[in-house]
């Protein structure tokens, strides 16, 4: 059987994180907060509620966190024609696209920012579907956008491929028992954690999707062994859920 593939966005399909970074600080600066390199990386990919909320629990910052959220998710839109593909992107989304009965996008991105991302780069007409964590009640790492994009596309978790650069997306892909291809940034290449994935790859020009077939049958017992092993967090849908 076919499995559906689904991609994370930012960071992953386009080169989008360093936008959303000098967003964050030209927001953010004025009120104070000035982030370093290692500070926006402890929040990646986490939607931007979540993110401004992070902040807001440990920083004084004087401002309304919902116009903050607003003038950041403003300040990517307005830089996002330019916006590049990372390498490989157009390789995986082709070789995805024949290998899988659907594909989507699951983002922790409002969903503005996703189809003006995808019609920016030309992949808008690539994907059945897309999905934000925008207005769910829990973000990633939560695995809730991951079930109901499944669910949507006619899906079980265990017939699913989640494709995921940063660590609090495969957390929520290994939380949704689905099989997890990993391609972290080269900074966070060696960070450990990344190894409940079924597979890290250094780019995706790397994708092989000859072994989809594998990785879903073997990809669904290592989820569940992950995420009852070493969950960090107690992110996994009841088993009623799955």
């Amino acid at each position: 059987m076919q499995p559906i593939v689904l991609f994370d966005l930012d960071g992953l399909l386009i080169d989008s994180e360093p936008i959303w970074d000098a967003a964050k600080r030209e927001v953010f600066g004025p009120l104070g907060l000035h982030l370093t390199t290692e500070m926006q990386a402890a929040t990646r990919g986490l939607r931007q509620r979540d993110m401004v909320a992070y902040w807001f629990d440990r920083a004084t910052i004087q401002a309304d966190p919902d116009d903050v959220e607003q003038q950041i998710v403003a300040a990517v839109c307005r830089r996002l024609a330019g916006v590049a593909l990372k390498p490989g992107a157009e390789h995986a989304v082709a070789a995805c696209a024949r290998a899988s009965r659907a594909m989507a996008v699951v983002s922790s991105s409002p969903e503005s920012v996703i189809r003006a991302a995808l019609a920016s780069t030309g992949l808008d007409r690539s994907f059945d579907a897309v999905f934000s964590a925008e207005d769910d009640e829990h973000g990633k790492p939560h695995p809730g956008a991951y079930l109901r994009a499944a669910a949507a596309l006619g899906g079980s978790p265990d017939e699913c491929i989640v494709i995921e650069d940063s660590l609090n997306g495969v957390l929520a892909g290994v939380s949704a028992r689905m099989t997890v291809v990993a391609v972290p940034e080269a900074a966070d290449r060696c960070d450990p954690r990344f190894a409940i994935a079924t597979l890290v790859l250094e780019s995706l020009k790397d994708l092989d999707t000859s072994a989809f077939g594998a990785y879903v049958s073997r990809g669904s017992r290592d989820a569940t062994w992950a995420s009852r092993a070493a969950d960090p967090q107690p992110f996994r849908a009841p088993d009623r859920a799955v």
